[in-house]
């Protein structure tokens, strides 16, 4: 084809881009292309108003049924290998958790003589551990697959958490939480970068809003289960209730470690996932570029003082210290509730309210950050919220229904954690191993926050009342706010500063490096195009930088 034959298509097309100069516009408008026109196409080819308006409704629930038909299959595949392995692998995590809280007052307490300090000393020695491994496992996955390095951490946490049923002092539950917390540490950080690398901004805020949403499942279905478990279980083989709590947990887990092997793809550009074909890669490698993100590199002593030099980090986890100390422990609800002399059910049943809550509002504002393509804003409106609980328990003798409320709005603001999450993934698109330092960051700075702000603010003895507790929440509350205004303020200043082009998602794009990626992961820009995506290419024709359309665009 001519070059006076690909002009008049191109001007057919609306495609306005000059030849010299500015293929590198085009290029970035079309790999913008590859996420909006599936969402375009997918409404816009209905053949009904009934049917456009369901599909319509359908999609403002989940996005994937706004888009076209190839879209829409890659997004199922992703949603049911990535999304629900992660979401099982941090349910069962979030219910070992959970379910300190409920053993305690469900006998735990009585049988192992536990009077003192003792049920925050075991939430500490397990982020003592946590701390221990989230940095170190993060260099570990930059050199080895996470796909083999996060399912077996998996397997022996599942070993760990049954040696919990068996144990006779606190002691040996000091140990064992210890090193729950240690392996456990591979999980979480690894997940939100895999999240952030295989969906893009219109898809991610509602996802990480469920997956993190996950710690309110397992505790809603920790309730139920200690509930249940107490009625039908206590006694049985010689065993407390709340012992067969940690034997379920090692019993459910194992299976899904075991999935992970199959399910975990790692990045898009290093992926050797067997349920994705050859041409699903491809269409990630797109997706990914498209966005800005760049792919895994490994994590060297340079790349870590570039990073310590870098207010980038400062900036994020600023927010992540003055959010850490916002709330009171989630088991200042149930002694609450236990306070008031209610049945051991109830107290392990009530509170699973405000994790509905959690669940209900996390993905409310997580639909509407991503349909707005904001985080900020929800995030301060998120901290107001948890102001208000404080002050109510600040105040402390208001009536019952008030009461239940403040204990109910760290609930009801916990999007703002999620939306934070997504987030940081965001703003830290040009760096995989980053994305995956801020992650380990924050789960390490918070845990070791949560290792001794409840010993000096909400100690277990003044419970539920708080000498001062609430009235430190509510100064942490109001210092983050201020975190967040600083991150926002310094991460505009900085792309004023360099210059930078933002696509319409906000995120810098390098309109090369699509077929860089392509190459880089044995693909390259000569083998299978996909039929429905457009492929645009720069060639060299006759000392000029042309473009190539694909047949479809031709014709």
């Amino acid at each position: 084809m001519t070059l006076d034959a690909i002009n008049q298509q191109r001007q057919g097309l609306d495609l306005e881009t000059a030849i010299d100069g500015g293929d590198s516009e085009l290029k970035t408008s079309r790999q913008a292309d590859v996420i909006n026109r599936s969402t375009r196409s997918g409404i816009q080819n209905e053949g009904n108003s009934v049917k456009r308006g369901l599909v319509r409704f359908v999609s403002l629930l989940w996005d994937s049924f706004g888009k076209d038909a190839q879209t829409q299959k890659y997004l199922h595949k992703i949603d049911l290998f990535i999304l629900i392995y992660v979401m099982l692998s941090y349910l069962i995590k979030s219910l070992d958790n959970t379910n300190i809280n409920n053993a305690y007052v469900s006998g735990m307490q009585e049988d192992l003589a536990l009077y003192g300090n003792e049920l925050n000393l075991f939430a500490t020695f397990f982020n003592m551990g946590y701390l221990s491994g989230s940095i170190p496992f993060q260099y570990i996955v930059s050199h080895f697959r996470p796909s083999i390095i996060v399912p077996s951490c998996e397997l022996v946490w599942s070993g760990l958490v049954m040696l919990v049923a068996s144990v006779k002092s606190a002691k040996s539950v000091y140990v064992l939480r210890y090193f729950i917390g240690l392996v456990e540490a591979a999980a979480f950080p690894v997940f939100m970068q895999v999240l952030g690398s295989w969906y893009t901004p219109e898809e991610l805020g509602k996802r990480v809003a469920i997956f993190d949403m996950c710690a309110n499942i397992a505790a809603m279905f920790s309730g139920y289960l200690q509930a249940g478990l107490y009625t039908s279980f206590n006694g049985r083989g010689g065993l407390a209730g709340w012992r067969w709590l940690f034997i379920m947990d090692g019993v459910i887990s194992f299976p899904i470690a075991l999935l992970g092997f199959y399910c975990l793809p790692d990045f898009p550009t290093n992926t050797r996932a067997r349920w994705l074909t050859k041409e699903e890669k491809e269409f990630s490698i797109r997706r990914f570029a498209a966005v800005g993100k760049k792919g895994p590199r490994k994590l060297t002593l340079r790349r870590l003082g570039q990073y310590v030099l870098s207010w980038r980090p400062y900036g994020c986890l600023c927010f992540v210290c003055t959010a850490s100390g916002g709330d009171a422990p989630s088991a200042s609800f149930n002694l609450w509730l236990k306070s008031l002399d209610m049945s051991i059910q109830k107290v392990n049943i009530i509170p699973t309210a405000a994790n509905a809550c959690a669940i209900g509002s996390a993905f409310v504002f997580g639909s509407l950050s991503d349909r707005t393509r904001t985080r900020w804003p929800w995030i301060i409106f998120g901290e107001f919220i948890r102001i208000s609980g404080n002050v109510i328990l600040a105040v402390w003798n208001v009536n019952y229904s008030s009461k239940f409320y403040a204990y109910l709005a760290p609930s009801l603001a916990t999007f703002y954690w999620t939306l934070w999450l997504s987030w940081s993934q965001e703003a830290f698109q040009d760096d995989a191993e980053f994305r995956g330092l801020v992650m380990a960051g924050a789960n390490t700075i918070g845990p070791a926050l949560g290792a001794f702000v409840p010993l000096l603010l909400f100690p277990t003895e003044q419970a539920p009342h708080y000498h001062y507790g609430f009235y430190a929440a509510i100064a942490f509350n109001t210092a983050t706010i201020g975190s967040v205004l600083l991150f926002h303020f310094l991460s505009k200043r900085e792309a004023k500063k360099r210059g930078r082009v933002y696509n319409e998602f906000g995120l810098t794009v390098d309109p090369s490096y699509e077929a860089e990626l392509l190459r880089e992961s044995g693909i390259g820009t000569d083998g299978y195009h996909s039929r429905e995506e457009p492929v645009i290419e720069e060639v060299s024709l006759n000392q000029k930088n042309a473009v190539t359309l694909s047949e479809k665009e031709v014709n």
